[in-house]
């Protein structure tokens, strides 16, 4: 996220457009990693959502 302005923004978009609930947040004092907790019934789509946004996977 170091540099990057929206990246924040984009996760959580992405989890907020799929209902998921962010049930905590934490961010290094680096600004190169974000760490949340979801329930873990929603772990899979989560990381879904996230790849999908960013584009990471096919």
């Amino acid at each position: 996220m170091a540099g990057t302005v929206g990246v924040a923004g984009k996760v959580f978009s992405a989890l907020g457009n799929e209902g998921i609930s962010v049930k905590m947040i934490s961010q290094g004092s680096s600004e190169f990693n974000i760490s949340f907790v979801v329930q873990k019934e929603e772990a899979y789509k989560a990381a879904q959502a996230i790849h999908d946004v960013f584009e990471m996977g096919s």
